[in-house]
């Protein structure tokens, strides 16, 4: 790499890069570094986020490493250098040129320099190369193509640590020419201007406009996964505006989008420290069940973006706490919560001004639910039979208790019980 024009960083920024020297991808790069020197460098994410004072936590429990390593070495190669060197080497993604390298519970994804041969705008024809410059022109953005050596140098081919400076998100090249390469990219550019950007490039928020059908190419997979990202961007609501604009939501789905009604969940989000992209897509889109079939959401992410709708109408009838307290002992705080936040930013952009929102938010800090005082055992010494009489039971005293406001007194649980079981024993056969 002696002759590429690297430069050292400052002293300012060295504090940053510490992670480069962790004895676990020292011993990663060294394997590579032994097989051939001058072999590999980081890049993207691990570089760009270090630049701005957010370098990956390496070592710590439950925190993605996020540490992706370029090579000129070929997959093969790649393998047999980190077993060489007593390493694990997985192949997850051999067939792109990715090997994952793992040292003593780190992870790395190393990938072979490549050069794009032909493309169709969802998958690419690559050939594997040595030559730094081919790898770096493939790549999508500016702030994703500089790379830094072992000893902590950087290569900058695409000036991208200027435009991190400026906060400026850049297509490299002809922003038409790398969409076509792959339409996900016009996802990928809102998704890092969320992230990282003042405001958008205008060169590649028209060329993404011009080429939004082309979204129409990618699986439903694919978008809902940088979908989501942009929703966990620190700067969505610009960039929802310019989505919409674009004309991007509308490819994504046809009902109309919410972005005021968003951008004030956003906020309301922010204050609070409770977002989700669930939330989001609950403010953003009217129909649970269409944003669930064409996006493909797994369960989970149905579920809780429907609840988040379903229980915003739900509190929104009554006009104090009864109906909060029913959500957070029947489904937990976070339900509460996103339905709390959604009501606030619905009822803002109704033009209602209250703080109901803000009472049923803070509802976990004033009253914690208390477990249910009935079980099958209060109903079976009292005479109903085993089977679904004592479900019925249940059924039918629990809602009783909530609607006593849940009495904690023997003497009162008592009488729901007695209450219950006479009311069940008019419905039971008279054989029973």
């Amino acid at each position: 790499m002696s002759n590429l024009p690297v430069e050292t960083l400052p002293d300012t920024h060295k504090a940053d890069f510490d992670w480069i020297s962790h004895p676990s991808l020292t011993q990663i790069m060294q394997a590579l570094e032994n097989h051939h020197a001058g072999s590999a460098m980081f890049v993207g994410g691990c570089v760009r986020d270090s630049l701005i004072g957010n370098p990956p936590q390496l070592g710590q429990d439950d925190t993605p490493t996020d540490i992706d390593i370029a090579t000129r070495l070929t997959p093969d190669e790649t393998i047999t250098a980190l077993k060489t060197a007593g390493l694990k080497a997985i192949p997850t993604g051999y067939d792109h040129g990715t090997i994952t390298a793992v040292a003593d519970g780190l992870v790395a994804e190393i990938t072979t320099l490549r050069a794009d041969i032909e493309t169709d705008g969802r998958h690419a024809t690559v050939a594997y190369t040595t030559d730094w410059q081919q790898d770096w022109q493939r790549r999508d953005f500016t702030i994703n193509a500089m790379y830094l050596t072992p000893d902590g140098k950087l290569f900058d081919p695409a000036g991208g640590r200027q435009d991190l400076q400026k906060e400026k998100v850049a297509f490299i090249g002809d922003a038409h020419t790398r969409i076509r390469e792959d339409y996900l990219r016009i996802l990928r550019f809102y998704r890092f201007s969320a992230r990282y950007a003042r405001d958008l490039d205008q060169t590649g928020h028209a060329a993404c406009a011009a080429l939004a059908s082309g979204l129409q190419q990618i699986s439903a997979e694919r978008i809902t996964m940088e979908l989501r990202k942009i929703l966990a961007g620190p700067r969505l609501p610009f960039v929802l505006t310019a989505l919409q604009d674009a004309g991007i939501l509308a490819a994504i789905m046809p009902q109309p989008a919410d972005i005021a009604t968003t951008s004030r969940a956003f906020d309301l989000a922010r204050q609070t420290g409770h977002a989700s992209p669930e939330l989001y897509l609950a403010a953003l889109w009217d129909d649970p069940q269409e944003v669930t079939d064409r996006l493909r959401l797994s369960n989970a992410q149905s579920q809780r973006m429907t609840a988040a709708s379903t229980n915003r109408d739900w509190l929104a009838t009554q006009p104090d706490d009864t109906r909060a307290r029913e959500l957070l002992y029947r489904h937990g705080t976070e339900a509460l919560q996103d339905a709390s936040l959604l009501l606030g930013a619905s009822d803002h952009e109704a033009g209602l001004v209250t703080d109901r929102w803000q009472a049923f938010f803070t509802l976990p800090d004033r009253w914690i639910p208390p477990a249910c005082p009935f079980s099958a055992a209060n109903f079976i010494a009292r005479g109903l039979p085993i089977g679904p009489a004592i479900g019925k039971a249940l059924t039918a005293a629990e809602q009783d208790w909530i609607a006593a406001d849940y009495p904690q007194d023997r003497d009162r649980i008592d009488e729901i019980i007695h209450t219950t079981v006479e009311t069940v024993q008019k419905t039971l056969p008279s054989s029973v």
